[in-house]
C-alpha cells in the first residue's frame, strides 16, 4: 500500500510542470497579432510604461526601451510625458498613449495642506 501511494506522489508531481506550461504568464506584456507579417506572428503592443525623470526619462514602446532622441515608429522621440510619447519624423508629429487607460484618466494629485508646527 505504501508502494502504491509513493507511485501516485510521484506521477503527480511530475505531472505539474506539464500543467503549468498552459497557463499564461500574468506578468508578460501585452501582446497583439501583428498587422503586418506571417501569421501567428506576435509582437508587443504600443506603449506600456513611462518613467518620468527629465532628460533621462524613459518608456516602453514597442517592445523596446527608448529615450529622448531615440530612433523610434519612423521617427525619434521627441517627447516623454506622463501618459504619452511624442514621436516626430518626415510623416509629421504623431501622439501615442498608454495602453492603460485608467492610468490617463487619474487626476492630478492635490497638494498636501501645511502642516502646523506645534510651538
Amino acid at each position: 500500500m505504501a508502494a502504491r501511494m509513493m507511485r501516485l506522489g510521484m506521477v503527480a508531481l511530475l505531472a505539474m510542470p506539464a500543467a503549468a506550461a498552459s497557463l499564461t504568464d500574468p506578468t508578460a506584456l501585452p501582446m497583439t497579432q501583428a498587422s503586418s507579417g506571417a501569421e501567428g506572428t506576435v509582437e508587443p503592443a504600443g506603449l506600456t510604461w513611462v518613467k518620468i525623470n527629465g532628460k533621462n526619462s524613459i518608456a516602453w514602446l514597442g517592445g523596446t526601451a527608448v529615450k529622448l532622441g531615440d530612433p523610434a515608429d519612423g521617427g525619434r522621440v521627441t517627447a516623454i510625458r506622463e501618459d504619452h510619447v511624442v514621436i516626430s519624423g518626415r510623416d509629421g508629429r504623431r501622439t501615442i498613449y498608454l495602453l492603460d487607460q485608467s492610468v490617463r484618466a487619474q487626476p492630478l494629485a492635490q497638494p498636501r495642506p501645511d502642516r502646523k508646527i506645534r510651538k
